[in-house]
């Protein structure tokens, strides 16, 4: 498997662990345990909620499609474009959780979250129909 495959992969398993961990520190210091409760949309606990719920989210499926590329590419070159969609989806997704966990309110929306959406979704995209169109 390729090395970018690996790092890439296991950097979105520890980016949500790290934002489960954080999520867990609001939850003590703002005693909100109640899983139901109404969050205030500017509060640590709600940012620290939807940013480790929208990271475990997609997290499984990035890491599915990347391995699925890295089966199709098994034995060549990732080339340069594969190579580097792989780290920027990666990165974009720790933009996205830096977004909501920076952003004034969840009710407004945030550069960094738009970024990382962006990025998430076209290069989802491309490496899905990469892999599709070493299938046909």
């Amino acid at each position: 498997m390729h090395s970018t495959i690996l790092i890439c992969a296991a950097s979105l398993v520890i980016l949500t662990l790290l934002l489960a961990f954080w999520t867990s520190m609001q939850r003590g210091s703002s005693k909100t345990i109640a899983y139901n409760a109404t969050l205030d949309p500017s509060s640590g606990m709600a940012k620290a909620q939807r940013a480790h719920g929208n990271a475990a989210e997609y997290a499984a499926l990035l890491i599915g499609l990347f391995l699925v590329v890295g089966f199709a590419y098994q034995g060549r070159d990732l080339g340069g474009l594969i190579h580097w969609t792989i780290i920027a989806v990666t990165v974009s997704r720790v933009l996205h959780a830096l977004g909501f966990l920076i952003c004034e309110t969840l009710e407004k929306p945030h550069v960094l979250k738009m970024i990382g959406a962006l990025v998430t979704y076209l290069g989802g995209l491309f490496l899905a129909v990469m892999a599709i169109s070493k299938a046909l």
